[in-house]
This record gives structure tokens, sequence and C-alpha cells, in this order.
């Protein structure tokens, strides 16, 4: 009996300074069986091939996400990010394996991130209600017709450094069932007080109240996660009227939006990741922002667009809700957008990281102060006068 935890989509944005390497494709199974197999002693688990080249921790956690980040984050749900995700949804009849993964509670965030490394469509967490073992919860996996579940999973394991390969069970299903499941699992939230993240399937509970619609699609940011709502609390505490928000990794562009609705007079934002930039884009068309009000920007991108250096320096408000590394690696960069004494906020970080983050942006920032929530930080200061 599987206690499900509610469903949320992977990161898309986990920006980092280049595109990361995706690692080698794995082999496709011989046999339908191949695919299915179920290790339970190490006889019969999958091994590595000695050609295969682990990708480094920094590729592992720039490989977004999101949060997310984004990402099993707190064992919030469900998340997709490969391309592949993208095709299948146009046809909602493909078929698909799905991988229930038993793993320990402190693994399942590394495991997760790295299940979507090696090709894993979509990943959900529940709590396993029937288990003695309360250390343990389940990954529902995805995988397209035809990965090689067994060599994905054992990958992944070896790749985040774990001592076991987590037994697993694997099944064959259609595409429309997890899409349909993803969809029910969304419900409207109330992240802060007077303001909801509505599902643009879903009426809004409050009409009356400040309302964002949102079609996650393949990207972070459905206000579920704590590192969402510690960046949206830092928003509320930080607008006054007529701020310049900037986005560092837009995912599904909630925090922009929500940034106009709160009062800023303009917002923008940047991503990695195409499918975060549409869906960022399609969710200001939802809200009726105009195009003058908040723009969203790929980069690199290889088309004409503004260049975006030529903003740094010019905001009022930064935020990066990201992954740990990348915000250590990019701290000058996500900092240079801002104006001196701009508020700047970075999350997307355990509790137990806040001290490494801190370190280095004290480099840039004064007023450093940390809120926390449910194991999640979120760090604000404002930045350095030269």
């Amino acid at each position: 009996m599987l206690g499900r935890l509610h469903l949320r989509l992977r990161p898309l944005g986990r920006l980092s300074s280049l595109q990361p390497p995706f690692p080698p494709p794995l082999l496709l199974p011989t046999t339908a069986a191949a695919a299915h197999t179920t290790p339970t002693s190490p006889a019969n688990r999958p091994t590595l091939s000695p050609a295969y080249k682990q990708p480094s921790p920094t590729t592992l956690l720039l490989l977004h996400q999101s949060k997310n980040r984004r990402a099993g984050k707190g064992g919030e749900g469900s998340f997709c990010t490969n391309r592949a995700a993208v095709d299948a949804a146009a046809d909602v009849s493909a078929p698909f394996y799905s991988a229930h993964i038993r793993c320990r509670k402190r693994d399942a965030e590394a495991l997760s991130e790295a299940l979507m490394c090696f090709g894993a469509n979509c990943i959900s967490m529940d709590e396993l209600s029937d288990h003695g073992d309360h250390d343990e919860i389940c990954l529902t996996s995805i995988f397209p017709d035809g990965q090689d579940v067994s060599a994905c999973i054992s990958n992944a394991a070896s790749s985040v450094g774990l001592d076991y390969v987590p037994n697993y069970e694997v099944s064959m299903g259609k595409q429309c069932d997890w899409v349909t499941n993803a969809q029910e699992s969304f419900h409207p939230i109330e992240v802060i007080n007077g303001l909801w993240i509505v599902p643009k399937w879903r009426d809004p509970p409050d009409p009356q109240a400040t309302n964002i619609l949102l079609n996650p699609g393949l990207a972070f940011g459905t206000g579920e996660h704590p590192t969402t709502k510690l960046c949206l609390l830092l928003l509320h505490e930080a607008i006054k009227g007529g701020e310049h928000f900037f986005d560092y990794g837009t995912g599904s562009g909630v925090l922009g939006i929500a940034a106009l609705k709160m009062g800023a007079a303009m917002s923008a934002g940047i991503d990695i990741e195409p499918q975060a930039v549409t869906s960022a884009r399609e969710n200001i068309s939802l809200n009726g922002i105009e195009s003058s009000k908040m723009s969203v920007y790929l980069v690199p991108s290889k088309v004409n667009s503004p260049n975006i250096d030529s903003a740094k320096g010019k905001f009022d408000i930064v935020i990066a809700n990201i992954l740990m590394n990348p915000l250590m690696e990019l701290a000058e960069d996500i900092v240079s957008y801002g104006k001196p004494e701009a508020v700047v906020g970075v999350s997307g970080i355990l509790c137990e990281q806040v001290l490494q983050i801190k370190e280095v942006y004290s480099q840039y920032l004064d007023n450093i102060w940390v809120s926390e929530m449910e194991g999640w930080a979120c760090l604000r200061g404002t930045k350095k006068r030269i």
C-alpha cells in the first residue's frame, strides 16, 4: 500500500554557465524481460560497463529540475524534464515503463537527480505505509518505451555514490495514465495569505484573491515546494511598489508573475532550458501580462535576442532558486544583475548547506539573513556598494 504524496514537476531551469554534457546513451534492452529485471541480490544486479564514465556531481546537479529544484524536494512529488517527455506527450497512447524503486530517504534527492540524468522522464515520491522500515521511500520513475531501465537505475545509483543498487519493480503502462494522474494531483494552493497558485484546469477557490494561473508543463515552480514558498515570501516582504525584478532560472515563471501581481513594475527572467522558457511564456499569457511587463530569455541562445549582460546592475530584486553548486559557482554573475543595495535572494538549498552558501555570498552581500521551511532555506541580503 503506497501513501501517495502530492506531485510536482521537475525543475528545468537549474542554471549553469555552460550547457552541461549529457551522459552517454544507454543500450536498449535486448529482450522485453531484460527491461523488467528486478534485482533482489548482488548476483542479478546490473553492473556498469568498464567504458562508462560517471558524470561529475556538478553535472548531475546542473541537469535541472528544479526547483528543482527542483527536487524530489521534501518528498513533494513528481517531475519531468527530458525532451522525450515532451515528444511522448504528443501521443497520449504511447507506452512507457513505470519503475517502482525503493531507496533510503536520505538518498532520494540525489538518486532522483541522477535518474532524470540517465533517462527517466518523470519521477514521483511515495511513502511506504506498508513497510516496517520507515527510512525507506518509493520513487516511481517513468521511462520511455525502449529505455534500458536496469542500466539507468544502476548507473544512477553508482553516479551518486550509493553503496547499493535499490530494489525495484517494472511495469508497462500508457502515457495517458501518468499525464492524467499528474494533472489530477495538482490543486490550487495558497502559498501566502491571499496569494493562490491555481493550475489552469482548476477553478480558483477565491476569485477575489490574487490568483496566479499556472500550467507547469515541464518547468519547476508550482508553488508547492518550500523553496518556492520561501522566495514568494521574500518577494512579499521586499516589494513595496514599482520595483524591477530579475529571476535567475525562471522555470515556470511563477516568481516573475507573482512579483508583478504584488506591485513590481517589471519582471525579467532567464533559463537554460527551452521548455522552461516556453512554459513561462505560456503562463505569462495565461495571466494576461503584457510582454512589455515581463520577458523571459533562453541563455545561451542561437537566435537574436537582447544582450542579457546589458541588463546587469539594473534590478531592484534578484532571486535565484536553483541548486547549491550553480549558486556557488555563479554567485558573482547572479549578484551582478542587481543594483547597488538591491535585495538578492538565493534558494534551492538545504538548511545544512547554508554555511557554505553564506561564506560565498558574504563577499557580495551585506545584511545577510536566512529563512527556513521544512528543511530548506533561503538566504537573502543587500548587494554591497563597490
